[in-house]
């Protein structure tokens, strides 16, 4: 049985999949770690919840090379894919089999940065605000945590109109349309994403500040907050 974000059955193919599937892709990636305000040399400690197989766990440790992550996830097949892919940087990054927000943050670590890709959109309204607040208590002060996920409109005929901008990408990338969209909508059980306004005031009111939005196309968003210093 498929869990949450198990969108294919061989996780191998998750890679090209996502890319299929989801729009900018290594835009979406570049929007999250652009948006640190830590500089590349920088000793920093990062939680990564949803790694799933570890392709922007390996962008930031490329990126930011004297950095360290623990890198959640709760599904067995995603993370053995990711502990090949992140077996060359060595104890760099550190890979656990855990949920979220149940197994973390668990308050026995600080972090100078929090971030997600994909993954916070499985959780209910409830979950995440309950998960924004526990990554607030887990970040030193002026830590960041950065967020790139599915947003839902309010509006109906957005909706549809991110429905057909995904469908045209998939043919785009030269996918099988109805063959790729029956596995992914396999996953659509799991998915719970809130509007993104919603999910800004959450930030504040789990005491972040600088909250912003920081980069979206269609119904795929990158936002984010800073616990104050």
């Amino acid at each position: 049985m498929k869990k949450p974000g198990e969108v294919f059955e061989d996780s191998r193919v998750y890679d090209p999949g996502i890319e299929a599937i989801v729009p900018r892709y290594d835009e979406l990636h570049d929007a999250i770690l652009n948006a640190p305000p830590q500089q590349r040399d920088d000793e920093i400690h990062v939680l990564e919840l949803g790694a799933g197989t570890g392709e922007l766990t390996a962008k930031l440790l490329t990126r930011f090379p004297e950095s360290t992550v623990l890198a959640v996830d709760h599904s067995e097949r995603m993370l053995a894919e990711a502990k090949r892919k992140l077996e060359t940087f060595g104890d760099r990054v550190q890979i656990e089999q855990r949920t979220f927000p149940d197994d973390h943050p668990d308050g026995h670590e600080e972090f100078d940065l929090v971030i997600s890709s994909l993954a916070v959109h499985h959780l209910s309204s409830d979950e995440k605000q309950t998960l924004f607040g526990a990554i607030h208590e887990a970040l030193v002060p002026g830590g960041w945590f950065v967020n790139g996920d599915v947003i839902r409109f309010d509006a109906d005929h957005l909706e549809t109109l991110s429905d057909a901008m995904i469908k045209n990408w998939v043919r785009s990338k030269g996918w099988e349309e109805e063959e790729f969209m029956n596995q992914w909508q396999a996953s659509d059980d799991y998915d719970d994403p809130d509007t993104l306004t919603d999910q800004l005031v959450w930030l504040r009111d789990a005491e972040f500040d600088s909250v912003a939005s920081l980069w979206q196309y269609y119904n795929f968003a990158v936002y984010g907050g800073r616990k104050p210093e």
